[in-house]
Parts: structure tokens; C-alpha cells; sequence
């Protein structure tokens, strides 16, 4: 059964009260969902001010860089 983007948010925003930084790919092996589902979603956790994507520098073991999300610090209400 295919889950509804409010359930990602509430998982993505519940990660990221555990670990306050994370990035995409782990984000997508933990909700068990794709990469695009995990960028639309965070874009628009981003828009609203819950969320903050960034890029980082490169990785150092395979010298590319990632993308990682923070959180802002912003409550919200589940």
C-alpha cells in the first residue's frame, strides 16, 4: 500500500529529532523510500521552515559530494 507524503514528512521530521543532521541517502534507507520522494518531500519541509538542505564538502571516501538535511529546530505538532 503505497504511503502518503504526510507520513514521509512525519518520519523525515522524526529522524531528524533523533540525529538533527542526516543525510539524503541514509534519510532514503531509513523511511524506505525512494531518492526523489525523499528530495520532494524535504523541499517542501524546507519551504515551511522545518528543515534546512545543504551540500557538503566531499565525502572522503569516495570524494563526491552529498547532500544533507538539518533541522531547524522548528515544533510542529503530529
Amino acid at each position: 500500500m503505497k504511503r502518503k507524503p504526510l507520513e514521509i514528512k512525519k518520519e523525515i521530521l522524526t529522524l531528524l529529532k533523533q540525529e538533527n543532521e542526516i543525510s539524503i541517502n541514509k534519510l532514503q534507507r531509513k523511511v524506505n523510500t525512494n531518492y526523489q520522494s525523499i528530495i520532494n518531500n524535504c523541499e517542501e519541509l524546507e519551504f515551511f521552515g522545518f528543515v534546512k538542505i545543504s551540500r557538503t564538502d566531499k565525502d572522503t571516501v569516495n570524494g563526491r559530494d552529498y547532500l544533507v538535511v538539518k533541522s531547524t529546530g522548528l515544533k510542529y505538532n503530529k
